[in-house]
């Protein structure tokens, strides 16, 4: 459908769609709200005027491309909230005993600070090392 849509039209010649056209090849792959909403008034343009687009398959057409973008939305959310999940929870390990399980081997000290790389990575400062919280085996009470 939206092949007959491109062939149908000459889009660079729509000046509405010119930059569009002129711009080249987006970085995504997907289908965007505003191509949608192109592609959905080139097809109610060009319909066959005896067999007109039915109102319910426009409406079902529009529902569907906003709860894309909903869900689209939603778990670029979701992603930024479990990214600080695991700030919060490596920073809970601050002044705490830890056991480390690194490469076969155990080490256990207090967890001095945790800190955060350029690229996002977290890690854990024991005994002047750092280590990937992933590590931590057992979280414990430092001795008083």
């Amino acid at each position: 459908m939206i092949d007959t849509i491109a062939s149908a039209q000459n889009l660079s010649n729509n000046p509405r769609t010119a930059p569009e056209a002129n711009a080249g090849t987006k970085s995504s792959a997907t289908l965007q709200m505003e191509d949608f909403l192109q592609l959905l008034t080139s097809q109610i343009s060009n319909q066959d005027p005896l067999e007109p687009m039915k109102d319910t398959e426009f409406i079902s057409q529009m529902a569907n491309i906003a709860s894309l973008e909903q869900m689209e939305q939603f778990s670029k959310g979701f992603e930024t909230f479990a990214d600080s999940q695991k700030d919060m929870v490596a920073q809970a390990y601050l002044g705490k005993m830890v056991i480390i399980k690194n490469q076969g081997e155990e080490i256990s000290g207090m967890v001095k600070s945790v800190e955060k790389s350029d690229q996002g990575q977290i890690s854990v400062i024991v005994d002047g090392k750092d280590y990937d919280p992933s590590t931590i085996v057992k979280v414990s009470l430092p001795n008083q």
